[in-house]
């Protein structure tokens, strides 16, 4: 299961991730931000978890053509290397949820994986690869 940022990492270690991420989204999109909300987000497959952890919730300004941003902070492997996502809001991502998704279908090869293990074609190419 993919793992997002853990809840509970304190005021401290929240205000300094909400700050990190207005910086990411001022450099990804060129605009400046207001954090609005941390919604914790679950995305499943086949009733299994895909990945988990707290989207920021941001409205944006001086964007041509996006009012909000989500944005969150996705742990790599075991090491303490993680990888910044900001996601726009838009007529298909809506949601915190909807963020993550369009972000996993993105960077399909890993989701295709996971979800073939899952239904139990480890060795097989799923009909989601093609």
């Amino acid at each position: 299961m993919w793992t997002g940022s853990e809840p509970g990492e304190g005021r401290q270690g929240d205000a300094a991730r909400v700050a990190m991420l207005q910086r990411v989204i001022a450099e990804l999109h060129s605009c400046s931000s207001q954090h609005l909300e941390t919604v914790h987000v679950v995305e499943t497959f086949l009733g299994r978890p895909l990945w988990e952890g707290d989207v920021e919730v941001f409205s944006i300004r001086d964007h041509a053509r996006a009012q909000r941003c989500f944005a969150w902070i996705k742990r790599i492997g075991k090491r303490r290397r993680v990888r910044f996502f900001a996601v726009l809001a838009n007529s298909v991502v809506r949601t915190p949820l909807d963020a993550v998704k369009f972000a996993h279908v993105a960077n399909s090869s890993k989701l295709i994986q996971e979800c073939s293990k899952l239904v139990g074609g480890e060795g097989r190419r799923s009909s989601l690869g093609r």
